[in-house]
């Protein structure tokens, strides 16, 4: 397998940054969607177990990464424009009728994108996508309380392994293997000026978006969805997104819910093993 960097200029102006990771000669794409905070590079350890049967492609979505990252004002963060940045992203690497697999709001992305235009994905993989059932009004007070907790977030670290032991010592982080921190703290930050490291995602971006969540109305379109849907979550995982990973995979018209033992909201970092096993049984 070999792992390489690329970027693409979007219709919009964004300049999106991708990796790719080959599998065999001619072997099929599936497509990874990180969710907000995070960065495509966190997709390493699902995407290396799926190499010896798939091509793995997934982009630093807009605010994350490598990727541009727009001024958080106006409707730049708003949710359909992540839809519209993976639309064009898929577009401008000739991507259709690839299995596509998303992770929180980024799971949330491919499901609208594919009740919207059906010939990009053939099957989905949904981790704890954030579909909020029940409308608006609990998709708002939701995302307020997210919003905040992301803007208060520690940004700026004396070192790499600075930045190591705080995550380390966050119970958000409590399931995660070493390995999965290091390459959070080695990819997800960059070296400032003065020495120190500084998040690549802002508090601010990451707490726009989680404030725009009531901007895309992705409940209403799920039961367009022709695809099959694999909706996975966490065994761990709180008892609201839980629900809603039920939820989800109950809407949509042929959904399957698959829950994964020993971790919560952020399995794909937690348990790449298993999330890999299940998406390989699923494309099966």
């Amino acid at each position: 397998m070999s792992q390489t960097d690329h970027y693409l200029d979007l219709p919009s102006g964004l300049r999106a940054h991708y990796l790719k990771w080959s599998g065999p000669d001619n072997a099929p794409a599936i497509v990874l969607n990180h969710a907000t905070g995070f960065l495509a590079r966190q997709w390493q350890p699902v995407a290396e177990r799926l190499a010896g049967d798939h091509t793995s492609y997934a982009a630093d979505t807009r605010g994350h990464g490598d990727t541009d990252k727009p001024p958080p004002e106006g409707d730049n963060y708003h949710w359909s424009r992540f839809v519209e940045d993976l639309r064009a992203w898929l577009d401008g690497l000739g991507l259709r009728g690839v299995p596509f697999v998303g992770h929180s709001a980024g799971a949330a992305s491919g499901l609208y994108l594919a009740a919207e235009r059906p010939e990009f994905f053939t099957r989905l993989i949904a981790i704890e996508p954030i579909v909020m059932p029940g409308g608006v009004r609990l998709d708002e007070s939701r995302g307020k309380e997210m919003s905040e907790g992301a803007r208060r977030r520690r940004a700026v670290f004396e070192s790499a392994a600075d930045a190591f032991d705080h995550y380390r010592s966050r119970s958000l982080f409590e399931r995660w293997p070493d390995e999965a921190i290091r390459l959070y703290v080695e990819h997800g930050t960059f070296p400032r000026e003065d020495g120190r490291l500084q998040l690549k995602c802002p508090g601010e971006i990451e707490g726009e978006i989680f404030a725009n969540s009531a901007s895309l109305n992705i409940w209403e379109v799920l039961p367009r969805i022709e695809a099959p849907v694999l909706v996975i979550r966490g065994e761990h995982t709180e008892d609201f997104l839980g629900m809603v990973a039920a939820s989800v995979a109950e809407r949509v018209p042929n959904g399957r819910l698959e829950t994964v033992p020993d971790a919560g909201h952020l399995a794909p970092m937690e348990r790449p093993d298993a999330i890999a096993d299940l998406i390989l049984d699923f494309l099966s």
